[in-house]
């Protein structure tokens, strides 16, 4: 309640101030000034309505509360400081919206990159990406805040390793070689893409420090499959259909598709295009794989959908064309009739 009393004192004494500056002028004017005692009423009333009609919110008192409860842990993270409250405690949505607040008025190196790995907890990549990058720009040489803006990087390619993300995970390693953490997001983003050399050479540095630890046989397991991989990459990373669309206009949003036989949900692979003309030939490589690539004895199959309308998603795609079974190596492009359907 003592900022609803703060404010009601403010805006008194705008409004004592508003008349006192009437009455003065008026009086020098020579203009009578009775009835003036009712402009700091007015004021007053205005901006009571103007707070119950627009500035009241639903949240306000929600985050009323979270400045008073977390305030004093949120000045301490940003003064570089273990707050008095066990994390645990503390809601990261809550703390989010409080630590940003604090931010906007002293910002902080230590305070941004808390702020950053708070929306990373919450599944915000390009929020965590803004505020890692923040949080650089007060201090270019903390290899923490570079890994978090990497991860805030590979979230967005949806878990894969792009140029941007390798290039902060690089500077990291250049000045520290054996940093665990570097290693693993490299590894595991790597191998999410598909660069599977990138991914083996991760692995077996991290097996060269931690090959008697605890964690030797998962990360023996993890190379294992990205050698298993890069083996089968060469089958399965340039797969490609003829698509025959008769009597159907062209122009549209094409999708094919691989996956097991008799599987539903995400397929394996997946490439979206325009179609310009039929026939129309897709070729599907290997950043277009979603999943792992399968084992040598899966049963594979291709399939199409397609929509005449540019730029849909693959829920309006409702013509379709398959699944034809996909036979390995392949030898020539698969036939699939969309006219058929």
């Amino acid at each position: 309640m003592m900022w609803m009393l703060a404010a009601a004192a403010v805006l008194l004494l705008l409004g004592v101030s508003l008349w006192w500056q009437w009455r003065r002028e008026a009086r020098r004017a020579g203009r009578p000034t009775s009835g003036g005692v009712g402009i700091p009423l007015i004021v007053m009333v205005l901006a009571v309505a103007g707070y119950l009609l627009v500035g009241k919110n639903e949240h306000t008192v929600a985050w009323l509360e979270h400045q008073e409860n977390y305030g004093d842990a949120a000045r301490d993270i940003v003064a570089g400081k273990a707050p008095d409250m066990d994390a645990a405690d503390i809601p990261a949505a809550a703390m989010a919206r409080v630590l940003q607040s604090q931010l906007s008025r002293t910002p902080s190196a230590t305070g941004w990159f808390a702020l950053g790995s708070l929306y990373d907890q919450l599944g915000a990549p390009a929020q965590t990406e803004e505020a890692a990058r923040k949080s650089l720009a007060l201090d270019p040489d903390s290899p923490a805040s570079h890994l978090l803006l990497a991860r805030a990087l590979i979230e967005k390619a949806g878990g894969k390793l792009n140029d941007a993300a390798r290039e902060e995970i690089r500077w990291v390693l250049d000045r520290e070689p054996n940093h665990d953490g570097a290693w693993m997001l490299l590894t595991l983003s790597a191998d999410r893409a598909g660069e599977y050399d990138e991914a083996i050479a991760g692995w077996e540095s991290l097996l060269s420090r931690h090959e008697n630890g605890e964690t030797a046989d998962l990360l023996r397991r993890g190379l294992e499959n990205s050698r298993l991989q890069k083996a089968r990459q060469g089958v399965f990373a340039s797969l490609s259909a003829q698509v025959n669309g008769e009597n159907l206009p062209a122009g549209g949003t094409l999708f094919v598709y691989i996956r097991e036989q008799g599987s539903r949900g995400q397929p394996l692979a997946a490439r979206r295009q325009v179609a310009p003309a039929f026939p129309a030939t897709v070729s599907l490589t290997a950043e277009n794989w979603l999943q792992p690539y399968p084992s040598g004895d899966a049963t594979l199959v291709m399939g199409a959908r397609y929509t005449p309308a540019p730029g849909a998603a693959v829920d309006q795609a409702m013509i379709s064309a398959g699944p034809v079974p996909l036979e390995l190596p392949q030898q020539a492009p698969l036939s699939l009739d969309l006219s058929a359907q």
